[in-house]
């Protein structure tokens, strides 16, 4: 009789997970049905003589209009900068760039730093700007974003360099 259980319960388990394969046709590999790349094994005919019409160019999307939050900003006069940290709330990426710009006394400085995905934001990596070739004086500051898809800038801070 326990043979017989053992019997049924192994044809039992074998079919259930054969069932398996039928919903998962990759059973056993780590590639996803997106990620092959072989062409279909149907050809395709065409049944009209004429030949096809070339194929239209698809005209590019717009952007998103990148929200920028700067978490936190400082100058720092005893290290020589002026630093920034800053993310995207809108958008989840790591494709774009990151720009720090000081404006004031009739000059503008930038520096740029690349951005990674944050589960469900864009954090720019740390802005730090250098104070060389920026007079004392009063100024603004304002991070933008850009990448493929997504550009944006923030709104200014005012700063004073001492």
């Amino acid at each position: 009789m326990k043979r017989l259980i053992s019997i049924s319960a192994t044809a039992i388990s074998a079919l259930l997970l054969s069932g398996c394969a039928l919903l998962y046709p990759n059973w056993g590999t780590e590639e996803k049905p997106s990620d092959s790349e072989t062409p279909s094994a149907t050809p395709t005919t065409s049944a009209s003589a004429e030949p096809s019409p070339s194929a239209s160019v698809t005209p590019t999307e717009p952007k998103i209009e990148a929200e920028i939050n700067i978490i936190d900003s400082m100058v720092d006069a005893n290290n020589g900068l002026i630093f920034a940290i800053a993310e995207v709330t809108n958008v989840d990426e790591s494709t774009g760039t990151c720009t720090l710009t000081y404006q004031g006394q009739g000059v503008t400085k930038s520096v740029s730093a690349k951005a990674e995905s944050n589960v469900t934001t864009t954090q720019c990596f740390p802005l730090e700007l250098v104070l060389t070739g920026i007079p004392k004086g009063k100024g603004s500051i304002f991070v933008s974003y850009d990448s493929a898809t997504a550009s944006g800038t923030s709104s200014k801070i005012a700063v004073t360099i001492p």
